[in-house]
Parts: C-alpha cells; sequence; structure tokens
C-alpha cells in the first residue's frame, strides 16, 4: 500500500461532511470495567454540522502517521478447509465484512465485533469505539494524473474504526455568557484523538484489496499485537522502534567488543541509500536475513564475526518463553505465546526505513552526549591520541556553549 493510496483515502476525511462519502457511522462507549455504557448509530449527514467536523478529525487521525511505523499493512489469516479445496475467510474477517454488508445496521453484528474488542483492547480508563461505513466512488486518472469525475473505476465499500480514549476535563471556572458571570463548570468527559483504528479493506493501487488490512497504532513501541490477532485476524511485524532496536542489538552482537565507529556509520550510510533508491516509486523496502548479511558484507564486516549471524538474526523473531520454575520466575505467570509456531521465514524482515536514525546521529558513553546531523557523520573520527581513545570532532562554524561563543 503505498503513500499516496493512504493519502487520496485520508483526504475524504479533510472535505466537507456532505462529500467525505460517509453515510453511517456507530460506536460503543466502553468503561474501564469493560462494560458497554452506550451504543449508537447515526445517519452521518444528519448531525448537527459542528459534531460531523469532530468526528472527520477522529477518523482522520486515524489515517496519520508514517507508514511503517504508525500506519502498518496488516495480511489477515486465512483457515485451510479440511476437504483442501481451498482457503476460507477467518472468523476475525467474517465479521467485518458483515459490519460492510449489514451497512452498520445489525445489533447483533455490531455488538460482536464490540464484544470482541472490549475483550481484546486492554486499556484501563474509559474509551470509544467508533465506526465509520464509507463508499468511495474512485475517479478514473489521466495519464498525467488529473482525476476524471465522470470516469468511475469502481465503488471502494470500506469500513474505518477509531478507538479513542474519553478523559474527564477538568473542574474549574468558566464564562456564563447567558447571566455573564463566572461559575464553577461541571466536569465532562472529552473524546480524545484515537489510540488505535483499522482501515478494511485496505485502498491498494486505488482499488479494494480485501486481503489486507490498514492498521494505525499512535504508539510505535507497543503497537497492541494481541489486538490485532484476535480482532483482525493478523499478525503484526515488530514495532518500529522494536525493529531499530532490534536491528541495533544484532549489529553490537555481530561486532562484539571491537566494533568501530567507520562500520556503524557505513551500514548507515547503506541503509539510507536503499531508502533513498525506493522512495520515488513509493515502496517500503523490506530487508531479510540475506539482504542484512549482504549490507554487513559489503560494510567490512569479515566471515569470522559474521559466524554465527543466522542464528542471531532468527533469535530476534523467536517467542521466547520463560521458564516457570527458574528462581527469578517463581510465583509469577508465565506468558503464552501468541503464536503456536515460530514467526514464518518470510515474515522474519526488517523494514528499512525504521532502522534509520531521525535528523540527529547519537554519540554517547556514561559522561557526554553528542547528536550530529545525519547528513554530517564524516565530520565524527575516532583516534588514539597520546595513548588516549579520542573522539575528534572537525569543527567549520563557530562553537558555543550554554550559549556563549568560544574561541578554538
Amino acid at each position: 500500500m503505498k503513500p499516496s493510496d493512504i493519502s487520496e483515502i485520508r483526504h475524504l476525511y479533510q472535505l466537507d461532511p456532505e462529500r467525505s462519502g460517509i453515510h453511517r457511522i456507530s460506536g460503543c462507549y466502553v468503561n474501564g470495567e469493560k462494560t458497554r455504557v452506550v451504543e449508537f448509530t447515526e445517519s452521518f449527514l444528519t448531525l448537527p454540522e459542528e459534531e460531523r467536523f469532530k468526528y472527520l478529525e477522529l477518523f482522520r487521525k486515524t489515517l496519520s502517521g508514517t507508514k511503517d511505523k504508525n500506519l502498518i499493512p496488516l495480511h489477515p489469516h486465512r483457515v485451510h478447509r479440511d476437504d483442501h479445496s481451498g482457503d476460507m475467510d477467518s472468523e476475525e474477517i467474517k465479521n467485518l465484512k458483515a459490519l460492510i454488508e449489514t451497512d452498520l445496521l445489525d445489533p447483533e453484528v455490531l455488538r460482536s465485533f464490540y464484544d470482541r474488542v472490549i475483550e481484546h483492547f486492554q486499556y484501563i480508563d474509559n474509551y470509544l469505539i467508533l465506526l465509520a461505513r464509507q463508499n468511495y466512488d474512485v475517479p478514473g486518472k489521466t495519464a498525467d494524473g488529473l482525476d476524471l469525475e465522470d470516469a468511475s473505476e469502481e465503488v471502494y465499500s470500506h469500513l474505518l474504526c477509531a478507538i479513542c480514549p474519553v478523559k474527564p476535563t477538568k473542574p474549574g471556572l468558566g464564562y456564563d455568557p447567558g447571566e455573564k458571570a463566572f461559575h464553577n463548570l461541571t466536569p465532562g468527559q472529552i473524546v480524545e484523538l484515537p489510540m488505535n483504528g483499522f482501515l478494511y479493506p485496505a485502498f491498494v493501487e486505488r482499488s479494494a484489496d480485501p486481503d489486507m488490512i490498514l492498521y494505525y497504532s499512535k504508539d510505535t513501541v507497543d503497537i497492541r499485537p494481541d489486538f490485532a490477532d484476535a480482532v483482525l485476524g493478523s499478525r503484526t511485524p515488530l514495532a518500529a522502534a522494536g525493529q531499530k532496536d532490534s536491528f541495533s542489538s544484532l549489529l553490537s552482537d555481530t561486532l562484539g567488543e571491537d566494533g568501530d565507529l567507520s562500520t556503524v556509520l557505513r551500514v548507515q550510510d547503506s541503509l539510507r541509500e536503499i531508502v533513498k533508491e525506493k522512495k520515488e516509486e513509493q515502496e517500503s523496502p523490506v530487508l531479510k536475513k540475506e539482504d542484512v548479511r549482504v549490507i554487513l558484507t559489503d560494510c567490512g564486516v569479515n566471515e569470522e564475526k559474521l559466524a554465527d549471524f543466522d542464528d542471531r538474526f532468527d533469535a530476534l523473531f523467536t517467542v521466547q518463553e520463560p521458564d516457570p520454575d527458574a528462581e527469578e520466575n517463581e510465583g509469577k505467570e508465565t506468558a503464552v505465546s501468541r503464536y503456536p509456531e515460530p514467526i514464518p521465514v518470510e515474515e522474519r524482515i526488517f523494514v528499512a526505513s525504521n532502522l534509520l536514525p531521525g535528523r540527529k546521529l547519537e554519540v554517547k558513553n556514561a559522561d557526554f552526549t553528542i547528536r550530529i546531523n545525519t547528513d554530517r557523520t564524516e565530520l565524527l573520527e575516532t583516534r588514539v591520541i597520546d595513548g588516549k581513545k579520542c573522539l575528534v570532532i572537525e569543527l567549520e562554524d563557530g562553537v558555543s556553549v550554554n550559549g556563549i561563543p568560544i574561541g578554538i
């Protein structure tokens, strides 16, 4: 799913409500005790205008963020038939399709979905489950990318879900225009921007793809894999932050104690080039085991250091079960693997863009932290001077300490 596909659907939620294509929304307010407080289904266009714009904002946020970090394409599991006549949809996907086909009007279908979310969405406070049922008349495109409004190619029928925390407002003094006086305001409940959500089916190459879900997670560290597995019938990849940490661990273990700055910088440069090459094609370059091995080899890592590379790489994608008999786990509940089998080899991948630092490269030890622009790493060098290990930084412009210019 390309960023342009995501942008095209997100644009629908930036239009005025009459043109957005949403014709019905449903919701369920859940309290901290996992109880359904209230459920509702409304014709979108009959809502007050201000409310419609608020809903559009919540749904639009569910399509925001960075692809492969906040917006993660998922492939639902397929259920094998006993008669070997082919695969079929999982129960989770059947439920999502039923929501679309019934136009959010079947209470039993809605309640089945809500109950599945409530059971598996781990959150201790109040939250709102929001569903939007939308039809998008996909316009044709000219050779130079212009829309042909009268040449629709298909109607993209889809479901967008947003799960939003509901927080109490703070009590305080407020102005009452009617009485022209200040009074104590009664605390209420306000819906905040979504934590998680999804688009089904995904919009791929400007067409519906029933074999893909676009999953949203505000948090790039904990993307709630258990929730995605139980409610969407899909296994999530390693979270973006987890991919970066795992790759750093892999590189550290492979290089060992004598890993040098130049090798680390060469690896970062290689990753940056891979991402740059695919950026114009709007593709997310993924790295399998052999891809990472080639990068390390090209960056000067010798075969001796790569001897255990395969085992280290596979270990990153293996669910480690704690030993219940171990002393440190005595009396504690042990985690149960989400997956009865190891992650398939084809799913043991890194997304190259998730492995890069931001705009700054960080160099640190126990006594200092230095941040340098990632496109100026050539200014860094390690040397041994008078028998001491030194980090040398070439200075081109003026230097200041706490805003005070200093001379060199």
